[in-house]
C-alpha cells in the first residue's frame, strides 16, 4: 500500500533556496538516518509577496512573514530566513534579521564597513510554520568565521564570506560549493544552518498533523 507524501508549501522567491531545497529533499535523511526526506515529503514552492519586517530577531521576523503568507494562501506553509550573528553581539542577536538589507546595501563592502574580517559569527536560520492555529519556529545554527574578502563564485548573499568551522581548509560556503572535493551537496548535507532547521521542522510535521487540515497530504 502506497502512503501519500506530506505536502510542504514553501514560500520563497529565491532561486538559490529552491535549488538547495531540491538537493536537500533528494539527498538528506531524517533523524532516523534511514528515511530520505523525499520519501515522506513533497515540497511545493509558492511565490507570495511579503513585506519583510526590519527586525534583528530572525524568529520575530519569520513569524510575521509566515502569518502573512498563510493569510494569503490559506494553507499550512513555511517561510525560512537566515542571517549572521556576530559572536560579540550574540546577546543582541546582531545583525540577525538585518543581515540581508545590510548585504543588499553594502554588497562586497560588508566586511569592510562592519569591520568583520576574521570575526567570529554564527549563521542562524529559522524555519517558521503556520497551520492556521499557531506559528512554530525551528532554529538551526552553524558557527564560523568571516573572511577578509568575498570568495567563491556562488554569490548567494553572505555565502561568499562565511567560513564554517570543522573543515581542514578555511573555505567559505561559496568556495565549498565550487570545490569538486566538496560541492554544494556537501554544504547542504553537512554544514547548512538552514538544513538543520528544516530537519527539525520536518520531524515535527511528520508526527503532528495540522489541527485544521487532518486530511491534507
Amino acid at each position: 500500500m502506497t502512503t501519500s507524501k506530506i505536502k510542504v508549501v514553501y514560500v520563497t522567491s529565491s532561486v538559490f533556496k529552491r535549488i538547495e531545497s531540491q538537493i536537500f529533499a533528494e539527498k538528506c535523511f531524517l533523524s532516523d538516518g534511514v528515511t530520505r526526506v523525499k520519501d515522506v515529503f513533497d515540497f511545493e514552492f509558492r511565490e507570495v509577496f511579503i513585506s519583510e519586517l526590519l527586525e534583528i530577531d530572525i524568529e520575530l521576523m519569520v513569524k510575521a512573514e509566515v502569518a502573512n503568507a498563510y493569510g494569503q494562501l490559506r494553507v499550512p506553509c513555511i517561510v525560512e530566513h537566515a542571517g549572521l550573528v556576530f559572536e560579540d553581539f550574540r546577546a543582541e542577536m546582531y545583525p540577525g534579521g538585518l543581515t540581508k538589507p545590510m548585504w543588499n546595501a553594502l554588497g562586497d563592502k560588508f566586511v569592510d564597513e562592519t569591520h568583520s574580517s576574521g570575526r567570529r559569527a554564527t549563521a542562524r536560520a529559522v524555519v517558521a510554520y503556520c497551520d492556521g492555529t499557531c506559528v512554530k519556529t525551528f532554529v538551526g545554527e552553524t558557527r564560523g568565521t568571516l573572511a577578509a574578502t568575498p570568495r567563491g563564485s556562488r554569490r548567494f548573499y553572505w555565502d561568499t564570506i562565511f567560513i564554517p568551522d570543522g573543515l581542514t581548509a578555511p573555505l567559505t560556503f561559496a568556495e565549498i560549493a565550487d570545490n569538486p572535493a566538496f560541492g554544494l551537496e556537501y554544504k547542504i548535507l553537512n554544514l547548512s544552518q538552514s538544513s538543520r532547521a528544516m530537519v527539525q521542522f520536518l520531524e515535527h510535521r511528520r508526527h503532528h498533523s495540522p489541527t485544521l487540515w487532518p486530511g491534507m497530504p
